[in-house]
């Protein structure tokens, strides 16, 4: 799996905060002439890989409308057991861009998310730092806690959540029509590997697993039950007491 292997600083109105993830992160600060994939602070923040840009706004393009419609992610409601009486403890353990997660996140339910790679952690964090500063946003987001770890680390700790989420949608040998940010996640995700197969193997009350429609699951059991839309399905496992 490709990683970051530090921060360039272009714009230096970002050079406070780009010390501030170096530190955080334990990744340096590089020449900017280097040809390695590296967050790149300028007018924003974007993650540069084989010369290609991957951005994450929560502010723009199609997930702002998602965001927008939240209370109207009806598969994303019925794969968790959303339930408006009561908070659920989810654990995100493929949290990539944290799109789902903040989804989860506005429902009210409250979201441990695990990232092992870096440069997504910060596309995460900046992203969430940057929401308008309403109570709307606030809430959600102090529901969510992002952890830079291989989430195999929670596998002991499965039962102790309500929810495992997983979005194992990285390198489908299915040739699927893809958006840019999916086909740069395939690249730099190379050689990502699927944590649900470990996170099945526990005691877990529920289990959601994300997949494309026509995709196969590396789970061989079949799911308890399927939620799909027009291109993606839910896949609903259950072991414990739910």
């Amino acid at each position: 799996m490709a990683d970051i292997e530090g921060i360039k600083i272009i714009g230096q109105s970002l050079k406070d905060k780009a010390n501030y993830y170096s530190k955080k992160y334990n990744i340096p600060i590089l020449d900017n002439h280097l040809n390695v994939p590296c967050l790149v602070f300028d007018n924003d923040v974007s993650l540069d890989f084989q010369s290609t840009i991957l951005k994450n706004s929560f502010n723009t393009g199609k997930f702002k409308t998602r965001i927008s419609n939240f209370q109207s992610e009806l598969l994303i409601k019925k794969a968790i057991g959303f339930s408006e009486k009561k908070q659920q403890t989810i654990l995100d353990i493929t949290g990539g861009l944290g799109h789902d997660a903040f989804i989860i996140a506005l429902l009210g339910e409250k979201v441990t998310l695990v990232e092992k790679n870096k440069g997504l952690c910060i596309l995460l964090e900046e992203a969430l730092n940057s929401l308008p500063l309403t109570s709307y946003f606030s809430e959600a987001q102090s529901r969510i806690t992002v952890i830079n770890k291989d989430s195999r680390e929670f596998v002991p700790m499965a039962n102790e959540f309500d929810v495992i989420f997983a979005d194992p949608m990285f390198n489908s040998n299915k040739k699927l029509k893809r958006t840019q940010q999916m086909e740069f996640l395939d690249k730099y995700l190379n050689e990502y590997d699927d944590p649900s197969l470990d996170f099945y193997k526990t005691r877990f009350k529920r289990m959601v697993v994300k997949k494309e429609l026509r995709s196969l699951s590396g789970i061989k059991e079949d799911p308890a039950i399927s939620f799909k839309g027009t291109s993606i399905k839910f896949d609903v496992y259950h072991k414990g007491e739910i």
